[in-house]
């Protein structure tokens, strides 16, 4: 039997102690995975229900269910509401784990960002999770553990499994091994943030590439320009982040997707230089990580742009 591990790149923790679980038949009634969206998290879950459901594909084993949409789950999906057929599944989540295996030796629910249900409605999850059903195993994703997303009575009642960025290398290979030309695919990697499932999805996108291009060329022409360019660009590069929130799609968040192309430029520039030159650069893309981690603190955005622009004007 081909080891069901085997299609997920990078983190090698999260993997080893989920195969010594099911190696062992100790495993945890509910799982809580955890990590940026395209990190490989829904592909590290199907790949545990499929190492405990054997008997069949998941794609028609009887024991198996799953959502993995965008849209927010009904609430008559999770509930057991036997006079109320749920709109998507054949069966509610709390119908399917009432049910005995069918084929196997237990049943395996997958919910992809549990973030989509509302705090009324991961208030009926939390029922599910604090009674379970013996030989059921529920595993559900989240990109964070903030309370806004998921609330901390279910985050308490689920075994977390967390998921860090993968090597750049690794994407690469991954990359190299579904056919995309070598420069491409160490391109995309690096712009991927250690997100295998972003550069997969895009490994065919060539807008990409121009994109990257696009927000590379706006950082060299803020190189030295007067004051009022740098701020233009964040202006511009806030006003599409706040495009991009309103949206609520899949799309890439514009800012992170700048700051990664800047990287690029910032670290070819750092190794192509020595002494001084090569500390202001070295510099400016430590900061860069700066601005990142002040975006995902919910400082403005803009100022943080700014903050960090204004400084790379300074390196003409």
């Amino acid at each position: 039997m081909t080891e069901p591990f085997d299609g997920v790149i990078g983190h090698s923790q999260a993997l080893d102690q989920l195969r010594s679980q099911v190696k062992t038949d100790r495993l945890a009634h509910a799982y809580l995975f955890v990590g940026e969206s395209g990190l490989g998290k829904s592909t590290a879950a199907r790949a545990l229900a499929t190492a405990l459901l054997h008997e069949a594909p998941l794609s028609r084993h009887p024991d198996y269910w799953e959502d993995d949409r965008i849209k927010p789950l009904s609430i008559n999906e999770i509930r057991l509401l036997p006079d109320k057929p749920p709109e998507f599944h054949e069966l509610s989540l709390q119908a399917f784990l009432n049910l005995k295996p069918a084929v196997g030796s237990r049943r395996v629910a997958l919910m992809v960002n549990v973030g989509r249900l509302r705090d009324q409605d991961q208030g009926v999850l939390l029922k599910t999770l604090e009674e379970p059903h013996p030989n059921r195993v529920i595993i559900l994703t989240t990109p964070s553990l903030n309370p806004f997303v998921v609330l901390p009575t279910v985050v308490s009642r689920c075994q977390r499994v967390f998921f860090h960025p993968v090597p750049a290398p690794e994407i690469e290979k991954l990359l190299d091994d579904h056919g995309v030309e070598s420069k491409r695919a160490r391109l995309l990697a690096e712009l991927s943030g250690g997100r295998p499932g972003w550069a997969l999805r895009r490994a065919r996108d060539e807008t990409v590439i121009e994109l990257h291009h696009v927000w590379t060329h706006r950082l060299e022409e803020v190189f030295g320009a007067p004051a009022d360019v740098p701020l233009h660009v964040a202006a511009e590069l806030d006003a599409a982040q706040m495009g991009w929130r309103r949206s609520e799609g899949e799309e890439e968040d514009p800012a992170l997707f700048a700051i990664a192309s800047w990287q690029i430029e910032l670290r070819r520039r750092m190794l192509g230089s020595r002494g001084r030159e090569q500390g202001r650069w070295a510099r400016l893309l430590e900061l860069s990580y700066d601005t990142l981690g002040y975006l995902e603190q919910n400082v403005s955005p803009r100022l943080a742009l700014e903050t960090f622009l204004l400084e790379c004007r300074k390196a003409s």
